[in-house]
């Protein structure tokens, strides 16, 4: 923690409202370009006056996502300077106290810039930079957030982490090509949410032979509730419909205590990365599009690197700002090459005007069956 926060006090003095760096190049007669990265540092937050107030010990949660996704935009443009990049890069925090997000917009050197990147998790702020993308005709990647944000009418909008609607549609799509053939136990809890995520999964096998069997079950899940829907003749596979991290961890806390019955469930996108799911006895599949195991050798030249640089390990944030930033930066100037992931960017068209494009979002996800912790199998799949 003492090595984060020396980093973020030296990064104060740099940042301010915002630091402008340079990627250098030996060709004059290339054309330099600017991109813009909005992530929501919160650092004025950690600052009484011009006088560091968090302590060593102190720094918030909130503020640790983004100071990582910053890093591995910033470890990106190292290696576009290796590469001799031209370009300008600008980095905003979008999380001022005193600045709102509409405000920082004005600034005329942002209406000219070639790439916008957002590390954005909020609908209204996601929402103001994307209109503010789509009057400037400026392409703008939202690379954590997965929600449209209530946009339509913007082929400038894209959307690198899939929404909800298109991961339960994956999902739908899985269940069909991997298990036609058996009844899937869908375990739901109440809850609006609930309603809408089984609506697309189920909705969308209405014309297919898949057969789900609906189970409600309460927070508080008892092995009992699922017994009488349970064979140990067979593989059984169950569906959880909630996003509830809580709920799918009982749900698979439960199976596994009880062996005799061999299951498989199948998780939401919040699953990714949770250790309350690491269990021995019950495998489990969930989708994300992202995997950062590729590229081994890239993989650990970056991990040496940050913990040369900070002491400590990245997290996803910093691997997702190093691959957007030098994915896309790229796709300025030539085709790029996948870092770690392979996204296929697909417009998606207006519900009632099928030749109007709402925004791009990316269409590609990796299954992973896992068992006690460990990736049995990593597969992509496009949708």
């Amino acid at each position: 923690m003492k090595s984060t926060v020396q980093f973020i006090i030296s990064f104060c003095i740099l940042l301010g409202c915002r630091l402008t760096t340079h990627a250098q190049s030996n060709n004059t007669s290339i054309k330099r370009a600017a991109v813009a990265v909005f992530i929501p540092l919160e650092i004025d937050g950690a600052f009484n006056g011009n006088n560091y107030s968090l302590g060593n010990n102190n720094l918030p949660k909130s503020m640790l996502p983004g100071l990582d996704f910053y890093n591995g935009v910033m470890m990106a443009v190292d290696s576009l300077n290796k590469l001799n990049t031209p370009i300008d890069v600008i980095i905003i925090d979008s999380k001022q106290k005193n600045k709102d997000l509409s405000v920082i917009l004005q600034d005329s050197s942002l209406q000219t810039v070639s790439l916008i990147i957002g590390a954005i998790t909020s609908k209204p702020d996601t929402k103001i930079i994307a209109d503010f993308a789509a009057i400037h005709h400026i392409p703008f990647i939202s690379a954590i957030f997965p929600n449209d944000a209530g946009v339509t009418a913007n082929p400038y909008f894209t959307i690198l982490n899939p929404t909800l609607k298109t991961q339960c549609e994956a999902i739908s799509n899985y269940l069909q090509n991997n298990f036609a053939k058996n009844t899937i136990l869908y375990c739901k809890k109440k809850g609006a949410t609930e309603d809408y995520i089984q609506t697309i999964i189920s909705g969308s096998n209405s014309k297919q032979a898949i057969s789900f069997l609906n189970i409600e079950l309460q927070d508080s899940i008892v092995f009992s509730d699922i017994l009488p829907y349970l064979d140990s003749t067979k593989q059984n596979i169950l569906m959880c419909g909630s996003l509830k991290e809580s709920f799918g961890a009982a749900l698979v806390k439960v199976l596994n205590e009880n062996p005799t019955y061999k299951t498989v469930v199948i998780g939401m996108p919040t699953w990714d990365g949770l250790k309350t799911m690491d269990m021995p006895n019950v495998e489990i599949v969930y989708a994300s599009p992202y995997y950062f195991n590729g590229n081994e050798k890239l993989l650990k030249q970056l991990t040496a690197n940050y913990k040369l640089k900070y002491l400590g390990r990245p997290s996803d944030q910093f691997f997702k700002g190093y691959e957007t930033m030098l994915y896309f930066t790229n796709s300025l100037f030539a085709k790029s090459i996948p870092v770690f992931n392979s996204f296929k960017i697909n417009p998606v068209l207006n519900t009632s005007n099928k030749s109007q494009i709402d925004y791009q979002e990316n269409k590609n996800l990796y299954f992973f069956r896992k068992q006690n912790g460990q990736i049995k199998t990593a597969k992509p799949y496009t949708y």
